[in-house]
């Protein structure tokens, strides 16, 4: 039209000058460039026109752009394609809309007040908001957010066109361009459609946080009702989330979400929805929001096992887009069941303050998780149900014990018949306050498969301490264990002094009935060097919504055999089994839990634990962990925030949720042995050298498994036998007479055996009642002889009064003293006489024998010296009568060996007590 005007203007001019009217020159000038600008504005306009006429030609009904967006989120099956959980998308509000009519008149005000005060008023564009927004983008003076970096100043029509029409990548990149598009798609869209339908879309299609999308479905997530029933207070909580959902979330950022409400109640009152006593009123209302469950199965492996794997897989966008179909390996009917078993023995249990619990299963076979429920209801908060338990870290108690035997049998050669000192530990080697008690009181020596099968927990420190707790950590990272990095760890740590996951338990002890070898899919977690390079499996296979398979794909191709199962050895079979002999042997655990107490009728290897952190009778949890050639199931008790408990024990909760999810997994299944593997043999060791026994050795462990290249071929040479001289301790000589001579074995432990070993030797030498000194070279010579009754001689005939000579003189001589004492029959010690001063090859003392009847007796001489205590050497004499009689005499038979209740302190064998 300015062209036209400025045409028409421009033929009056022409006529006037025909007519012999002039014009000043700066007018012709003027109107020259009058002209020229209208051609200009005549082309921008035609060219925003274009543009504009552009734009909106791309406008399609939004029922219409809402249908070729993704339709909804991953739907989650079980391995039986029993529906879990789906995803929800942005535009899943939509998909179960509710009519405006069914939307509370609060929430339509205070959605207004919030985002767009002119909403009812403008043309699908708050130039107000939109004016401020291009200050701030647009602004070349300082002090500004900078370019394009400034508010958005969308009206609600603008947001529901940028959430229709432009994709994710698209509303991410703040652009003059598609500021532009998305402002003529609002006016057109106003231009096409009444208020009250853009406001019923907008409402249905924004996110109100966590995953509730659309008005409906966060009015019930949040306050358990539709949304007609909201209240003023409930309206703002809402109307004030989708500005910044995680920022104003109600259930995770309770005071920011309050804060907010405050902002949009103020802002209904400032636009006169609400007097001024509803806003007051509103504003002493608590926050008042009651988490609603939704529809999911085994949310914290939906969660915390899949969801984080198809985002690495697909991304995140495509969980929540893409309509992926999930077909997962868990088994939801196996599920339920293991959720019922765990909550009826918590609920019996519960009295010992002990609230929560978790319970996992995997498949050794296939690696695959059917089961995995991380707390007893994810939905209760006084439990913190919402933690998952099963990868949460916790201590583990004994169940970490066989990660430590495996160890010690693969790097010392031990196998289950190996002998251990179940006696108290030497203060320098233990890394806790106060050394672990065991459930029994101290069994002396006792074998690796009564020790680990009775849960016994001191023989489990000692051998952590031969092994060496630097080999066991990464035998145990190989076995699947992930939380042993960056750690001070110590011999505890066999005991439960190391916090694990449920998960990594479950998944490290599949090794065992897999003879050493650990399955699974290649991991996507980068961990630290060392740490297992597979991961159990969770998910089978992902389907498009129109059945093509996405997942696994091998040469681009579906996978009919489903996710390529990797193996890793990270044990020998042999070691792996020995486990298994052991934790599946109901005779081994007689001592602690009754002889086949932890047994189902089946082949089944089971394994306990209780962690102890506290003072006496208190427990922080309790695990179990049973396991079949099918089949591992692991089971924690606990409290998500570490309260302890009382009075209660591993076989309470756990070991019975595993019993029974046990029974109930294998009702239809065949019983099937465990696999015993080539390379066994059954053999006895010498105690302690773990050597090939020999007449010397003191002690040799009863037949048992062990790998068969462990066996040992080298005869022990640590247990020597001598015939030793109990007067003098030395080698006995020729002249030793009979009664003094002794075989003793001695235990020579080699130079190489050093710190912890060594000191086990040395008590191993006291328990089996041997000397750890060296064989003596020399033999008795009679000067050695400190204590000696030279006269009467031994099996003398005596009468009268008799005079005793001998020698009573050793190094450190306090006093000595001569008794007798009758045999026949055994009286009691009578004195003679006694001396504080030594005497050499002399006179001892009288013994007048006349008033005696005539019998055997036997003479004692008693040095106490300083040293060495009580030296002792004693003869046996027959008393004859004063005048011989015709009779015969008696026998007198020589000494025998004394005993060791006959030994003298001063550790030789000298007579008769």
């Amino acid at each position: 039209m300015a062209r036209n005007g400025a045409y028409y203007r421009y033929q009056a001019y022409r006529h006037r000058r025909r007519n012999g009217k002039g014009m000043p020159g700066w007018l012709k000038a003027l109107l020259a460039l009058a002209a020229l600008s209208a051609l200009a504005l005549g082309i921008i306009a035609g060219v925003g026109y274009g543009l504009y006429r552009s734009y909106a030609d791309d406008l399609v009904p939004p029922d219409e752009a809402l249908a070729k967006l993704p339709r909804s989120g991953a739907r989650i099956m079980d391995r039986n394609g029993k529906f879990l959980y789906q995803f929800v998308d942005d535009q899943s509000g939509l998909r179960q809309p509710v009519p405006l009519d069914e939307i509370s008149d609060y929430l339509i005000d205070a959605t207004i007040a919030a985002e767009d005060s002119s909403f009812w008023d403008n043309p699908g564009v708050n130039f107000r908001g939109l004016t401020a927004a291009a200050l701030e983008n647009f602004s070349p003076f300082g002090g500004t957010p900078g370019f394009l970096e400034g508010r958005g100043g969308s009206s609600i029509t603008q947001q529901l066109v940028k959430n229709v029409y432009f994709s994710p990548e698209e509303r991410a990149k703040r652009s003059v361009q598609r500021k532009l598009k998305e402002t003529v798609l609002a006016l057109e869209l106003t231009r096409k459609y009444d208020k009250e339908q853009i406001l019923e879309w907008y409402l249905n299609l924004i996110s109100y946080g966590n995953i509730y999308n659309g008005v409906e479905a966060a009015s019930r997530g949040y306050f358990g009702k539709p949304a007609q029933d909201l209240t003023l207070a409930e309206a703002a909580t809402l109307a004030g989330i989708p500005s910044c959902p995680s920022c104003y979330d109600p259930i995770n950022q309770p005071d920011a979400a309050l804060k907010q409400r405050t902002h949009v109640l103020k802002r209904m009152h400032d636009e006169g929805f609400i007097s001024s006593a509803q806003f007051w009123e509103a504003v002493a209302q608590p926050l008042g929001v009651k988490p609603q469950r939704f529809p999911i199965e085994a949310p914290h492996f939906v969660f915390n096992v899949v969801q984080p794997e198809l985002e690495r897989l697909f991304g995140e966008e495509a969980l929540r887009r893409d309509d992926l179909v999930v077909y997962t390996t868990l088994d939801l009917d196996k599920q339920r069941r293991a959720e019922a078993i765990l909550e009826e023995w918590i609920t019996t249990f519960e009295y010992s303050g002990g609230h929560n619990g978790a319970v996992v299963a995997i498949n050794p076979k296939t690696a695959e998780i059917e089961i995995y429920a991380g707390s007893r209801d994810y939905f209760r908060e006084d439990i913190d149900g919402q933690n998952d338990m099963a990868a949460a870290l916790n201590s583990p108690g004994s169940a970490f014990k066989p990660f430590t035997y495996i160890t010690a049998f693969m790097t010392l050669g031990w196998g289950p018949g190996t002998m251990i000192l179940d006696s108290p530990i030497p203060s320098q080697y233990w890394d806790g306050a106060n050394p672990p008690r065991n459930p029994i009181a101290h069994s002396g020596p006792i074998t690796a498969r009564n020790a680990l099968g009775n849960s016994l927990n001191i023989p489990a420190i000692k051998t952590i301490l031969y092994t060496g707790v630097e080999n066991v950590i990464p035998q145990a990272k190989k076995m699947g264990i992930t939380s042993l990095d960056n750690r001070q760890l110590g011999p505890s740590m066999t005991v439960g002094g190391v916090d694990v996951k449920l998960i990594d338990m479950v998944y490290g002890y599949t090794v065992f009935p897999n003879l050493g070898v650990l399955k699974g899919v290649e991991t996507a977690v980068a961990r630290p060097e060392g740490n297992r390079s597979l991961d159990p499996v969770a998910i089978l296979r992902v389907e498009s919504r129109d059945g093509e398979v996405l997942y696994p794909l091998v040469d681009g191709q579906p996978a009919p055999e489903g996710p390529q199962i990797l193996e890793e050895r990270v044990a020998p079979a042999q070691e792996a089994y020995l486990i298994t002999s052991i934790l599946s042997d109901g005779q081994a655990q007689c001592l602690t839990f009754g002889c086949g107490g932890l047994s189902i009728g089946r082949p089944m290897a089971v394994k306990t634990g209780t962690s102890e952190p506290y003072e006496f009778r208190a427990i922080g949890d309790t695990w179990a962990i049973a396991y079949t050639p099918q089949v591992v199931v692991g089971s924690w008790f606990g409290n998500a925030d570490n309260s302890p408990m009382t009075d209660i024990t591993s076989t309470s909760v756990s070991w019975r949720t595993v019993r029974d999810m046990m029974i109930a997994y294998h009702e239809n299944l065949p019983v099937e042995p465990f696999a015993r593997p080539d390379g066994l043999a059954t053999a006895s060791v010498c105690v302690p050298s773990g050597l090939k026994p020999t007449p010397a050795c003191a002690k040799t462990t009863p037949p048992d498994l062990f790998a068969a290249g462990a066996v040992p071929q080298k005869e022990d040479d640590w247990w020597q036998v001598a015939r030793i001289d109990t007067r003098t301790g030395k080698l006995a000589s020729p002249l030793t007479p009979p009664q003094y001579v002794e075989e003793r074995r001695f235990l020579q432990i080699p130079e190489y055996v050093s710190g912890f070993a060594r000191d086990q030797a040395l008590e191993w030498a006291k328990e089996l009642e041997a000397s750890a000194e060296d064989v003596p070279k020399e033999q008795t010579k009679p000067s050695d002889l400190p204590v000696a009754i030279t006269s009467p001689a031994n099996a003398a005939t005596v009468r009268g009064v008799i005079t005793i000579t001998g020698r009573a003189a050793s190094s450190k001589f306090v006093s000595y003293r001569l008794e007798y004492r009758s045999d026949t029959p055994r009286g009691d010690w009578t004195l003679i006489t006694e001396s504080a001063s030594p005497v050499s090859d002399g006179t001892l003392g009288s013994w007048d024998t006349r008033l005696l009847p005539p019998t055997l007796y036997t003479i004692r001489l008693v040095v106490v010296d300083e040293e060495r205590g009580e030296i002792i050497d004693r003869v046996q004499v027959l008393v004859l009568p004063p005048t011989a009689p015709a009779t015969p005499t008696p026998t007198v038979e020589p000494f025998a060996t004394a005993t060791p209740a006959e030994q003298a302190p001063g550790g030789l064998n000298r007579g008769p007590p």
